[in-house]
């Protein structure tokens, strides 16, 4: 119901967030575009004239953050546009400021941006020099306490490195612990400190501001803990090595079967949507296969014409393909009348083939993504989930899981397709290129907790592998067992595979059969790999840009150069 009370709110509304706006701008402090909980306390007074129950209302009433529930009134259109404008100055504004001292003459400390939902444990409570100011004591408003070196700080700023994200000079590794830190002033809702850094002189001091949401993040992993709350994320030795933002996703990935609802993107939202592109990005790791539809059709069959689309889509939202170590192109073709047929089986779409993974040969096979586009043809295909049936078998059969995941087998080939031009040799004039490929691996890689890490399968290129004699009878068997196992329907998931759309797999995980062809039907499929370090970094940049977006006080500067473990709790 309407309430008679809303012009009067929509008054008092607009009127406080006017002067807001204007005392923002003289002051030049962070107000301007915050979020809704910082405006209600910029109208204390006259929401105190409207008692609580007044203030919630507004609050719920006019908050252009929540989801709207029913048409918006003509007074709060108003009041929503003059949010929206002054939301949209806020980032850049934030950035800016962000690199410099933001005190306010005549008020008591400095503002930052607004902490509300899980961000409020974050904020700093209280912040003391110590130690002759080579430590400072940070309390968060979680109820943990850490002790920071000075030096580490001080190294740490971001005003240190230049528009490159290059550290602007060496001398400064011989500086930073040369200062100690003076006072330490807290912003009146914790959400920042500012450090004034002494170096000997007055006039070698500095002051440098620290959002608390930043400094909450690292305390685990280098300050030392001062009381029972605060937990040390490492064991004294560091961090165990680069780690992802996906480390979380590979650790509670789900086994499917043929069950699976094959999850589907379509290309223009993922290509114009970063949301999107995470989602598909996260997808790569579990469930480790998606189809895209729409993402273009080629100007030709002709070789370097048909993998356009492919190559165009992969460039926008991952970057370029890997180079093939002979061909010309970034990307292969198989047409369904195979001109690269005789120079191998494998391009034979008349010879079936067995659910394998690629890249076996080369060693620590680095195709981790592939990208399998269907430039012409409509067909049926089939995926395994590696993981599924790798868990199938350390429940079931145990020692066959040891074996495979122990006692190495050699994939080997010596590639004779392509010619010094980097075409197909049967399509050029030029002489044949011949090289040698070989990689020794176990078919399950496991990593250090003992999780599948790497799936590696393919019996076409199986080599001839140097078995231990006690072991040969016992391997062999576990191995027709999980090659039989690959092959059951109730593992395989079949899918439509439409024309101009892609099927894109986690190579480390997903195994892939022959597709189905109608009979008569002309097909082009094209292939093309991403690297596993590719893959990831693709999606820190895109996690840091999503974070900008939701936490302005943290911007570009604050996140980048960061570890992986500590940026994942910046950005989740």
């Amino acid at each position: 119901t309407t309430c008679p009370l809303e012009p009067l709110w929509a008054t008092v509304w607009c009127s406080a967030w006017a002067k807001r706006i204007r005392l923002s701008m003289r002051a030049s402090t962070w107000t301007l575009g915050s979020r809704f909980n910082e405006g209600i306390k910029g109208f204390k007074t006259c929401g105190d004239k409207l008692g609580d129950k007044g203030v919630k209302g507004l609050k719920e009433k006019f908050n252009p953050f929540a989801e709207s529930r029913r048409p918006l009134s003509t007074s709060q259109r108003s009041v929503s546009g003059c949010l929206a404008k002054a939301r949209h100055s806020w980032p850049s504004r934030a950035s800016n400021l962000s690199m410099r001292g933001s005190m306010v003459p005549g008020m008591s400390g400095f503002r930052g941006p607004p902490f509300v939902g899980a961000t409020r444990g974050m904020r700093i409570l209280v912040a003391t020099p110590v130690n002759e100011g080579k430590q400072v004591d940070m309390e968060f408003a979680d109820g943990t306490a850490y002790r920071f070196h000075t030096a580490w700080i001080k190294d740490s700023h971001p005003n240190l490195t230049g528009n490159d994200y290059y550290r602007k000079s060496a001398q400064t590794l011989f500086e930073s612990d040369q200062y100690t830190a003076d006072t330490v002033k807290t912003a009146s809702d914790g959400s920042l400190i500012a450090v004034n850094f002494k170096n000997h002189l007055d006039e070698n001091a500095v002051t440098e501001e620290y959002p608390s949401t930043w400094l909450h993040a690292f305390a685990p992993y280098v300050g030392s803990p001062l009381n029972q709350k605060a937990k040390p994320r490492t064991n004294g030795s560091g961090l165990p090595g680069t780690g992802s933002l996906l480390d979380d996703l590979y650790k509670n990935r789900k086994p499917w079967d043929s069950s699976l609802v094959m999850p589907r993107f379509n290309g223009q939202e993922v290509l114009y949507d970063e949301n999107k592109q995470i989602e598909f990005l996260e997808a790569m790791m579990d469930p480790g296969v998606a189809v895209v539809t729409d993402v273009g059709k080629p100007k030709s069959f002709e070789h370097s014409d048909c993998g356009q689309p492919l190559e165009d889509f992969m460039f926008d939202i991952l970057g370029r393909a890997n180079q093939h170590p002979v061909r010309a192109t970034r990307f292969g073709v198989i047409h369904t009348e195979a001109r690269a047929a005789e120079a191998g089986s494998d391009y034979d779409v008349k010879n079936p083939l067995s659910m394998h993974t690629d890249h076996s040969v080369y060693h620590g096979t680095p195709g981790y993504l592939q990208f399998m586009y269907q430039a012409r043809g409509s067909v049926t295909s089939k995926v395994c989930d590696g993981l599924a049936l790798a868990e199938y078998l350390r429940e079931h059969y145990p020692k066959d899981f040891e074996m495979l995941s122990r006692i190495n087998v050699t994939h080997s080939s010596r590639n004779s397709i392509y010619a010094k031009d980097g075409q197909y040799r049967r399509e050029s004039h030029a002489d044949g290129f011949c090289f040698e490929l070989v990689h020794t691996h176990p078919v399950f890689t496991l990593d250090e907790d003992g999780s599948v890490l790497k799936v590696v399968q393919s019996e076409t290129k199986r080599g001839v592998s140097a078995l231990p004699f006690e072991a040969y009878e016992p391997y062999m068997n576990a191995y027709k067992r999980w090659m039989s196992l690959c092959e059951e329907p109730r593992f395989k998931c079949a899918f439509e595979w439409p024309e101009h759309s892609m099927v894109v797999m986690n190579n480390w995980r997903v195994l892939h059969g022959r597709a189905e062809v109608s009979a008569g039907m002309p097909r082009t499929m094209v292939f093309a790999y991403v690297m596993k370090t590719i893959y990831e970094n693709r999606h820190r940049l895109l996690k840091q840009r999503q974070a900008e977006q939701k936490k302005p006080e943290l911007n570009h500067r604050w996140l980048t150069r960061l570890p992986n473990q500590v940026l994942t709790s910046l950005v989740d």
